[in-house]
């Protein structure tokens, strides 16, 4: 969803190949009320909120399940088997380069079939020592990780039955229900909210890289958040990078596995699609779109 943003011919250039292959809707959207300038405010006035629910109210008739998260969040699948209700630790995942079978989540999902949605706990990612941006993809350039007992890991993001699901909450992380309903964690225990205790990832799990590199941060601070006007400083990126001290090598094997010459071809396609632009700009076709900014930080312009 693009709110009201000044260049929506540039950014629709951008995404091109990627709503050309299926993997992206675009919606631009100019109304002022769905992007308030207000602190304090609730969710549902945010653009964040505005977009959660018109995804309930455009895909309900389409789709069984959504996954309510963010672009810096990457659903992690490890198991495809029935929960177990069980408080104990979760097990460790298997090892990111053996050679079985990965789950899906189409397959784990049928499981929870009897509920209104399912809370997946995050796990934080920090810089892992970059400045500026890496080259490699998100799965591929971060490992730097929280530990299991970290406070923030047991914030969950939400995967909604789209039957079930009623409207937003007063967050990014939890919903309204039809009928009163309580969305359960991968244990099929009732979440607390915004929150899911015991901190479980044993089958799924949802990456959170939320500081990336040093520069992308700083760019994510100029631009302001999307859910709320809670501003973000550099201490609260110390915390996060400082909080990641354990090293996740999943996220690498994923990528390779699943992702990495996809990605190249898209890329490839994309830097094509910027390379045309720039020329009929130089042409005139596109006159008063030279010096995008955006454009010239993802090329390296």
């Amino acid at each position: 969803m693009d709110y009201n943003s000044s260049r929506p011919l540039s950014n629709m250039r951008m995404l091109l190949p990627f709503i050309r292959s299926g993997l992206v809707e675009y919606h631009y959207d100019a109304d002022p009320r769905h992007h308030s300038p207000r602190r304090g405010g609730v969710f549902a006035d945010y653009s964040q909120g505005t977009a959660f629910q018109r995804c309930i109210d455009f895909a309900h008739r389409d789709h069984m399940w959504m996954a309510f998260i963010d672009a810096d969040e990457y659903l992690v699948v490890r198991d495809s088997s029935p929960p177990r209700n069980s408080s104990g630790p979760s097990p460790p995942p298997p090892a990111p380069d053996a050679a079985v079978a990965r789950p899906n989540i189409s397959a784990l999902l049928r499981h929870y079939e009897q509920y209104p949605g399912v809370g997946v706990n995050m796990r934080y990612f920090g810089s892992s020592g970059h400045v500026q941006r890496p080259t490699a993809g998100t799965l591929a350039a971060y490992t730097a990780c929280s530990p299991a007992s970290a406070w923030d890991n047991r914030h969950i993001k939400t995967i909604a039955k789209m039957s079930a699901v009623l409207a937003i909450g007063g967050n990014p992380h939890e919903f309204v229900y039809i009928g009163g309903g309580k969305a359960v964690n991968e244990l099929g225990l009732p979440v607390q909210g915004p929150e899911s205790l015991p901190v479980s990832w044993s089958r799924l799990a949802l990456h959170h890289y939320v500081t990336r590199s040093l520069s992308e941060f700083l760019a994510k601070m100029r631009r302001g958040p999307g859910g709320s006007q809670n501003s973000r400083t550099l201490d609260w990126f110390r915390a996060y990078d400082g909080n990641a001290t354990e090293t996740c090598e999943e996220g690498p094997a994923l990528w390779r596995a699943c992702c990495a010459g996809r990605y190249e071809a898209l890329q490839a396609e994309w830097l094509a699609a910027v390379a045309r632009g720039r020329a009929r700009r130089r042409g005139g076709a596109l006159a008063g779109t030279d010096g995008d900014p955006l454009v010239e930080r993802l090329t390296g312009a």
